[in-house]
């Protein structure tokens, strides 16, 4: 085992990964999630209704020259590449193990969450990428007692919190480790107040956007993360399950063993490191006694949680060696099959099932440019309505922005088209009405000012239906609109 712990194999395994991510990032089609956050960028502001603003930016840079599906996705591929030498550099710098660190940089990259995650653009992507950086940055505070490092910190925590708002957890968890080290002489001083402040002023445009919108973001964030019914035990089992899941199941078991065992140790790297992965992890098992966190919610705690379970493993016996070996091989066949399966179907799902071939979330992948392709043959068509805030983006996306893709806000939920306007242009063109054959919609005078013959559309996936999507086309937009406006489009 030991052989294969090498800075050689470990730059080959990351290229070969990184690759291989690149590959189906070139081929797969958007996610829906990912053409809603492309939109934003087509429109980039200082807020959204979601999330803050970043991933917009991440994606209008990364798509300045080329909007391919490979170009959208691009700063996660990069992000990963980047935060991989930054922790080779900080587990050196920690515990100067070269086995360390090449196990560590490959639990990280054969996490499914690194796997998935970093192929589908998020704003997960760019918190992740800056909590790494600020996690990496105060480490150096640590080793040079520079007092320039807390800004660098600050810096970084600033364009998390710029990404999405749970990286305001890095504070808590940074302070967590202050006050348990000998670094706590620092709160006698003014930098780590005035880093703090730093961050906060990054984050500000943010807080501007949303009180010029009722506050709407923190608000929907806020119901969105710890609203709930009764308290149950079994949310917490499921939330530990999508943890399971996001890291894989040895990774996260021995990860987990691994970052109480180091909270007690006294151990600096090591206490630095469990503080910045187990309370985040807790937090939001805490939280899912009322609503289930989603499984990448903690995201962040897993880049120093990949030292950990490293760090513990090797460290140990033959067999604790073995055991780390088998958690990454466990975590490369599994993310490696499903992410096969999604860019070239190599389940037989169903042939198997009907009902798992239906659920397959990997159907997220298909038919969106199918859809656009067929609306774009009536070229007469300058818009389209549907039934969701992230369909109607995947429109825009694949007819190459010659369909304005719209939402039909009266029977979806809030987002940010609700805080755009349908553009006065577009008024009296004629428009397309798109929904699945099983949504509950109607009358369609409610959208247009005249209606035409449905025309109905099924997209097939190596021969299974996955979708029968049904299109009335119209004239004239006929829906009240009670937007701010919308800016234009640079």
């Amino acid at each position: 085992m030991d052989r294969f712990l090498t800075r050689r194999i470990t730059i080959i395994f990351v290229s070969v990964l990184s690759v291989f991510r690149g590959l189906l990032a070139a081929k797969l089609q958007l996610h829906p999630d990912e053409a809603y956050y492309w939109l934003w960028s087509r429109y980039l502001d200082t807020g959204y209704y979601d999330h803050p603003p970043m991933v917009a930016y991440f994606i209008r840079l990364t798509t300045l020259f080329s909007q391919a599906e490979f170009w959208v996705r691009f700063s996660g591929l990069a992000g990963a590449v980047i935060m991989s030498v930054l922790l080779w550099t900080l587990v050196q710098r920690m515990f100067n193990n070269e086995k360390i660190s090449a196990a560590s940089v490959m639990v990280f990259n054969a996490l499914p969450l690194t796997m998935s995650g970093t192929l589908i653009m998020t704003p997960d992507i760019p918190a992740f990428f800056f909590w790494a950086l600020a996690i990496f940055f105060y480490w150096e505070l640590v080793r040079t007692q520079q007092p320039r490092y807390w800004y660098f910190t600050g810096i970084a925590f600033g364009l998390a919190l710029l990404s999405k708002y749970t990286a305001v957890l890095f504070a808590p968890c940074l302070l967590l480790f202050v006050a348990m080290s000998d670094e706590r002489r620092w709160l006698k001083t003014i930098h780590p107040y005035a880093s703090f402040l730093l961050g906060c002023l990054f984050f500000l445009p943010v807080v501007y956007w949303n009180s010029q919108h009722q506050w709407i973001s923190f608000s929907f964030q806020i119901g969105h993360g710890l609203a709930g019914k009764a308290m149950s035990l079994g949310n917490v089992l499921e939330y530990c399950g999508g943890q399971a899941l996001v890291a894989g199941p040895f990774v996260w078991l021995f990860g987990m063993i691994a970052a109480v065992v180091f909270f007690f140790r006294k151990d600096k790297a090591a206490l630095y490191l469990s503080c910045m992965s187990l309370p985040l992890i807790l937090f939001f098992a805490a939280t899912s006694l009322k609503k289930v966190a989603g499984p990448n919610w903690p995201a962040f705690a897993y880049f120093t949680f990949s030292i950990l379970v490293s760090k513990y493993l090797i460290e140990g016996k033959r067999a604790a060696r073995f055991a780390w070996g088998m958690a990454v091989a466990v975590n490369l066949l599994l993310t490696g099959v499903v992410l096969l399966h999604a860019g070239y179907s190599i389940l037989p799902l169903s042939r198997w099932n009907k009902d798992w071939a239906q659920a397959d979330a990997t159907n997220f992948f298909y038919g969106w440019r199918e859809l656009g392709s067929f609306i774009e043959k009536h070229p007469e068509l300058k818009f389209a309505i549907t039934l969701s805030h992230q369909y109607s983006p995947e429109i825009t996306y694949y007819t190459h922005e010659k369909v304005f893709g719209w939402v039909d806000r009266d029977r979806t939920r809030v987002s940010q088209f609700n805080y755009w306007k349908f553009p006065d242009a577009l008024r009296g063109e004629q428009g397309v009405y798109v929904y699945l054959e099983d949504d509950g919609v109607g009358p369609y005078t409610t959208y247009f000012n005249s209606v035409g013959e449905k025309i109905s559309l099924t997209i097939m996936r190596n021969n299974f239906r996955l979708r029968k999507y049904q299109l009335i086309p119209g004239r004239g937009f006929a829906l009240h609109d009670r937007a701010e406006g919308v800016p234009e489009r640079p």
